[in-house]
């Protein structure tokens, strides 16, 4: 990609392959709830690895809990891809920056300080990846959409590292300490849901089936959650396919202000 980079083409394969992998990764948050349906026949664990550290009972375990086991997965898995979007694009930046609109060649020494500094950059979090790093100036819908990317971001570290169980460092506001947390302080989450409605309100359960001429209507809607210390992170399937759709979202708008700014950056070179 690099050796022959090709500018605009290239970014947007990237973002092809972040909407590849966002639909992967909500199907695999469905797919627990069809494991859940799943029965081990007979009175015997599954012995399709036959050496097994846990027996029966975790078998089935695992089955009632897989639709909140594999849609913490998927989570993990999205934030990851939406990183590696970003950080694939700064490097984009980082090399067009170096070589400018003109002939000019990469040479290894070169090549490597601009990955160095595209990892030290990364380590900074996804939010500052893509507002500061990736877009310089960004636009107001992308500062808008950073809500929910440090929202998701925070939960996806909360599930990663602790279990889902909010502690102390999950409510811990940008640039604060431990020691200013309070008991009362939260994590606050939002990300986009579609709504739908039919005559009798919002329809939740699914098929639905209509009733003569029901009008039905359809709408994006900001879902918000607010967690405590303590509290348990609980995600569905269902959350699993807002949470891709709003990083989708992001990914979109970061590729738009991307080229806005290296629109600029190629012409004054």
């Amino acid at each position: 990609m690099i050796r022959g980079l090709q500018y605009p083409d290239d970014a947007r394969k990237i973002i092809d392959s972040l909407h590849a992998g966002l639909a992967y990764d909500a199907a695999l948050a469905v797919l627990g709830n069809a494991v859940r349906e799943l029965t081990l026949p007979g009175n015997r664990p599954d012995f399709s690895v036959p050496v097994r550290y846990g027996g029966r009972a975790e078998d089935e375990a695992v089955r009632r809990d897989a639709p909140g086991l594999l849609s913490r997965l998927a989570v993990i898995s999205m934030v990851s891809r939406l990183e590696v979007h970003g950080q694939n694009l700064l490097l984009q930046r980082r090399v067009l920056e170096h070589l400018g609109g003109t002939d000019r060649r990469m040479t290894p020494e070169a090549m490597w300080k601009i990955l160095t500094r595209v990892q030290k950059e990364t380590r900074e979090g996804p939010v500052a990846l893509c507002s500061r790093f990736v877009v310089e100036h960004p636009s107001s819908g992308l500062l808008e959409r950073m809500k929910w990317l440090e929202g998701i971001y925070r939960v996806r570290n909360c599930v990663a590292h602790r279990l889902g169980r909010v502690q102390m460092t999950d409510v811990k506001k940008p640039g604060q300490s431990l020691e200013g947390v309070r008991d009362s302080d939260s994590l606050e989450i939002s990300w986009l849901r579609l709504q739908m409605t039919g005559s009798q309100g919002e329809i939740v359960s699914f098929p639905h089936t209509t009733v003569g001429q029901e009008n039905l209507k359809f709408c994006f809607a900001e879902e918000h959650r607010e967690l405590r210390i303590g509290d348990q992170i609980e995600i569905t399937p269902s959350d699993c396919q807002a949470i891709a759709m709003s990083l989708s979202l992001i990914g979109n708008h970061l590729l738009g202000d991307f080229e806005r700014e290296m629109n600029t950056v190629l012409r004054l070179q």
